[in-house]
């Protein structure tokens, strides 16, 4: 069952300063609220927060890193056609590969689809040589990423935000 949680223009902008920087301080978020909507406790700005967590809307915080200083530099996508039986198997085993930073289940050409993260070229044939040996894998087929062109998740949040004043 989907719960529906109806925000208001303070739990809005709460969740706008949070996702523009996790790490801002509830006291400067009280601040700024006080000063922009109304006066607001920081003792508010808690409890909101543990409101918009406890209905999924915001779920925790996040450290992004920067995989090319680190010398990462290509990422590939990985379609996997697996047995179906082999399935969780298929799964448990891809779950071993460290390189492989998401896992998705899909229908279409792929029963499962990943993308990895690798060194180089060659880095890159190893992981995929790796997920090829698992059994149950019966084919891949692999995509190179030439450039990332989009990677913005605050376009949809501030699409919604706009869209839908009272509801996330």
């Amino acid at each position: 069952m989907i719960l529906r949680y109806n925000t208001d223009e303070i739990d809005n902008t709460i969740v706008r300063k949070l996702n523009i920087n996790a790490r801002t301080p509830y006291t400067e978020i009280s601040k700024q609220i006080s000063q922009e909507i109304k006066p607001l406790s920081v003792g508010t700005v808690h409890v909101r927060v543990k409101k918009l967590e406890d209905a999924g809307i915001i779920k925790g915080s996040t450290l992004i890193i920067g995989y090319e200083s680190l010398g990462f530099h290509l990422i590939a996508f990985v379609g996997i056609l697996s047995d179906s039986r082999e399935s969780k198997l298929v799964k448990e085993e891809l779950k071993k590969i460290p390189n492989i930073v998401q896992l998705y289940i899909t229908s279409g050409k792929y029963n499962l689809f990943c993308r990895i993260i690798a060194r180089d070229p060659s880095d890159a044939r190893d992981v995929i040589s790796k997920i090829g040996e698992i059994k149950g894998v019966l084919r891949t087929e692999s995509t190179i990423c030439l450039e990332e062109s989009i990677n913005d998740e605050n376009r949809l949040l501030s699409n919604i935000l706009q869209k839908h004043q009272n509801i996330l």
